[in-house]
């Protein structure tokens, strides 16, 4: 089987580097590849680099990753991926100690040494990177992305399309909207309501997140 990983950014570089280890303790993947309409190089990072159609054409088993870091990106690869039945990848780094209670949707990514508690369930196309923290009983909705160092405290319901920077804090059994957006090093005591930037410690909605773009 082959791995497509969609993007071939940084984050992209990073999920190859998951992939490695991941093949390193039993191959799953024979090879893995890039997907980019943008970038104009045919090779980048040791990997070839194909054009959407072209992996569209691949007449070998395959699955594909979204590597993208902007929550509104990665819910339209979604929809365009299934829109043509390409199977996902779930991408979790071997280091990873994840709960046999926990449930990881399909499209996930979890990164090197993150923790994911009991009855805990990640819902697909969500992205945890490295060194993220997740207690017991989260619900963390589609296409959301929680950033490196980020700690959720339990029973916490955080919704869908939402993004999480780096080092943030949240309490436990509060309630983070969909298509929010939590500055990085914020710390959150009190619900975020759907649709909100928030920042600060504590952390306050300053601002709409009308056009749903997190790096503007």
């Amino acid at each position: 089987m082959n791995l497509y990983i969609y993007g071939s950014g940084g984050n992209g570089c990073e999920l190859c580097d998951i992939a490695e280890r991941v093949n390193s303790q039993k191959e799953r993947w024979k090879n893995v590849f890039f997907v980019d309409d943008i970038r104009e190089e045919r090779s980048w990072y040791g990997r070839k680099v194909y054009r959407f159609d072209e992996m569209l054409a691949d007449k070998h088993e395959y699955e594909c990753i979204i590597s993208l870091g902007e929550p509104l990106h990665r819910q339209s690869l979604y929809e365009k991926l299934a829109s043509h039945n390409v199977p996902f990848a779930t991408l979790i780094d071997p280091s990873a100690e994840i709960s046999p209670s926990a449930s990881i949707g399909q499209g996930c990514i979890i990164g090197s040494r993150s923790f994911i508690s009991s009855n805990s369930k990640i819902k697909e196309n969500t992205m945890l990177e490295v060194n993220t923290i997740v207690g017991h009983d989260i619900s963390i909705g589609k296409h959301s992305v929680i950033s490196s160092c980020t700690v959720i405290g339990g029973a916490t319901d955080i919704g869908d399309e939402t993004f999480i920077g780096l080092n943030c804090t949240v309490k436990d059994k509060l309630k983070i909207g969909n298509r929010c957006v939590i500055g990085m090093g914020s710390s959150v005591f009190n619900d975020i309501n759907d649709g909100y930037i928030a920042l600060g410690n504590p952390a306050r909605p300053v601002k709409k997140n009308d056009d749903r773009k997190v790096f503007k």
